[in-house]
């Protein structure tokens, strides 16, 4: 089961798609934390016995921003890429510095960093496959979930478009090598990225100007 969490018509807190994925009763895992809202601390309570661990797309603030006050409540592991990692609590490279109202430092005890091709497997089927897929930052990752035939691409691949490169860390030059490991997968694929409606691999290489 996937919930999703929808924040870009919220004024009040930019932030992006935030995933649950877990059987109702069991344990549960979380991709991307850009907000800090209670309703996803209270869905998980009402329907998940746990949190096993929060999977980051990548190290922006919008993705970030919760996980410090989720870990209030859950503990649990979280995943970065290893590029990535200083992002974390470096409000310049995670964009919030650009905010004036917040500069976002995120410290975590618990990490794992991830290196392309990983397998993270947290039982009961939740088992995620890495695929790095730098430009947007220089750690941004997608994560294949096959029970589902599901990907969490982040900011790399939207409906109809891809992840911007101007922002540290980003390099434009690797935005063609990065999407061609998307183009060898299953095109029947759903696609669940970071800002926007969810969308299918073979409707972005039919429609999407950067996938052709």
């Amino acid at each position: 089961m996937i919930k999703v969490f929808r924040f870009d018509n919220d004024y009040n807190e930019f932030s992006a798609n935030t995933y649950v994925i877990g059987e109702k009763g069991h344990p549960c895992v979380v991709i991307d934390l850009g907000s800090t809202q209670q309703r996803i601390i209270d869905y998980i309570k009402q329907n998940h016995s746990s949190c096993s661990g929060i999977l980051l797309t990548h190290g922006h603030f919008d993705h970030i921003r919760g996980i410090e006050n989720f870990l209030k409540t859950f503990t649990c592991t979280t995943f970065i890429d290893k590029s990535d990692d200083e992002l974390l609590d470096n409000p310049r490279l995670n964009g919030s510095a650009s905010l004036k109202i917040e500069k976002i430092q995120v410290k975590v005890t618990n990490k794992y960093l991830l290196d392309d091709e990983d397998e993270i497997n947290f039982g009961n089927g939740l088992l995620f496959k890495v695929i790095e897929t730098p430009f947007h930052t220089s750690g941004s990752v997608c994560f294949l979930y096959e029970k589902e035939n599901a990907i969490f691409t982040g900011d790399t691949l939207f409906k109809n478009s891809i992840g911007r490169t101007d922002l540290p860390t980003g390099n434009e030059r690797l935005a063609k090598n990065s999407l061609e490991k998307l183009k060898k997968l299953d095109q029947s694929i759903k696609v669940y990225p970071g800002h926007g409606d969810e969308t299918t691999l073979k409707r972005e290489f039919e429609n999407n100007p950067y996938l052709k």
